[in-house]
């Protein structure tokens, strides 16, 4: 398990990083689960069929997860902030502009537009939430999941019933000025104060600084008269996001300079640089984070697919969409017990991988017996037992990632390698399931390959847990 470099930051402004990571997964899940309620009117608007509904609405999450190492390279462009900013603003317009796309491949476009603001808003939370808790990552990162579930149970409600009263382009708008609130979450982006202060302490010893906390004018150098030295912005800023990117590629001070060759030319350029870069990967540079990433990909393949097709498989069970709506709430007020007893659990020291594996266990078990009735009471059961499961082991990509990376430095690598993973995972899950739904017409069918998928992530959980002990008892 990766070791802790510094304790959890004191600077009170780590809340608001925590409440508006919160604020943006609540944005994403809510879109997330609207679409589960518009899918079929998808479908009848551009005369589609569901896997390609699916793939389209599933466009947003994707390029969300996907786009995020893109992110850290964009961060040299400008500063956090701005980029959380700018991401929030290209969240929102393609959804208000979704109702008026001419065909089901403009209305992709869009939504792709969507994922990647929303990535642009992820990455610079995520960075600053591990610089903010440090020592509990898992614990806040967790904690910021009950906006995805307060998320899920509350817009689709808001969205159906804009739906029967506004229709179809008047349900949009509103989903769209909810997603407009995403810029709120890029603008109080910032670095821990306490953090700068002590930084600029340490720097008068050995002259370094850590190039995450120079974001802000307050960070400038102070004389000892208490004024501070006047720079232009620009340059600031400009100086202030090379070293930045630099820090959020993964890359040290030394690789950083060897970037250039002595005769003015980039060691990139090289093969020898290129296989040292390529060795430089996470998935090579950590091998039980390698490991453990097939889980992680399954885990956002069966969250997807269930989130979309929860309330359809009840209305193709006989159920009145106004009826089947509820049970994305049902699972929703699940989904947050589901998170209390999981930071509980956490509290009291228990061991992530056994809390994984059992909620596993019990999540395929509801799967496998869907087939036993269609009625409205014994669904909204399966959906409180899932979205208890399940939105626990919505935790697991991130509380894996920590435990499985070894070396502190190959943590930013990771951060934008696992919504990377979560990226593929949200694709596949919704395009096959969709596929598989065109094909069978079953819902029963693609429940038990949910039921299968999560049989598969407690193997590998198990045989990760038995490596990764064998490895601590080895050294």
């Amino acid at each position: 398990m990766a070791e802790t470099l510094h304790e959890d930051s004191s600077d009170p402004w780590k809340y608001f990083i925590l409440m508006s990571k919160s604020l943006l997964l609540f944005i994403d899940g809510g879109i997330t689960k609207s679409f589960g309620v518009l899918i079929p009117d998808v479908v009848v608007r551009y005369d589609s069929d569901y896997k390609t509904a699916a793939f389209v609405l599933s466009l947003p999450s994707t390029i969300m997860n996907f786009a995020v190492p893109i992110t850290m390279l964009l961060v040299k462009l400008t500063t956090p902030r701005t980029m959380g900013m700018v991401g929030g603003l290209l969240c929102a317009l393609p959804i208000i502009c979704a109702p008026w796309a001419p065909s089901i491949h403009i209305l992709g476009i869009m939504l792709s537009v969507t994922g990647f603001g929303m990535a642009l808003t992820l990455y610079p939370l995520l960075l600053y939430l591990n610089v903010y808790f440090s020592k509990s990552f898992i614990f806040s990162n967790a904690l910021t999941f009950f906006g995805w579930t307060c998320g899920a149970f509350l817009i689709p409600i808001i969205v159906e019933r804009s739906l029967e009263a506004y229709g179809y382009t008047g349900s949009f708008l509103i989903l769209g000025g909810i997603a407009s609130h995403s810029m709120v979450c890029g603008a109080v982006v910032r670095p821990p104060r306490d953090r700068r202060r002590h930084d600029c302490e340490k720097s008068t010893d050995d002259g370094e600084k850590d190039p995450l906390l120079l974001d802000t004018p307050t960070s400038e150098p102070v004389d000892k008269h208490g004024d501070q030295h006047h720079h232009q912005p620009g340059n600031v800023e400009s100086e202030t996001s090379k070293v930045l990117s630099a820090q959020l590629s993964g890359q040290n001070s030394q690789s950083y300079n060897e970037m250039k060759s002595s005769d003015g030319k980039s060691s990139w350029c090289s093969c020898a640089s290129f296989t040292n870069k390529l060795k430089s990967v996470v998935f090579l540079q950590e091998p039980l984070y390698t490991l453990v990433a097939p889980a992680t990909i399954l885990q956002y393949f069966a969250m997807a697919g269930w989130m979309l097709f929860l309330v359809p498989h009840a209305v193709g069970a006989g159920i009145d969409r106004s009826n089947a709506v509820f049970l994305s709430t049902i699972a929703g007020i699940s989904g947050i017990f589901g998170r209390i007893l999981y930071l509980v659990l956490l509290h009291f020291d228990y061991d992530n991988t056994v809390i994984f594996c059992i909620a596993c266990m019990i999540s395929a078990c509801t799967f496998f017996i869907d087939f036993v009735s269609s009625s409205y009471i014994f669904l909204a059961a399966m959906a409180g037992v899932q979205g208890v499961t399940l939105f626990i082991l919505d935790s697991l990509p991130h509380a894996m990632m920590k435990l499985s990376i070894r070396n502190e430095e190959n943590f930013p690598g990771a951060l934008a390698a696992t919504p990377f993973l979560g990226g593929a995972g949200i694709a596949t899950g919704d395009y096959v399931s969709g596929y598989i739904y065109d094909v069978t017409s079953s819902f029963t069918t693609l429940f038990t390959l949910y039921g299968m998928l999560h049989v598969i992530i407690t193997i590998n959980l198990v045989i990760f847990k038995l490596i990764s002990q064998q490895r601590r008892t080895s050294e």
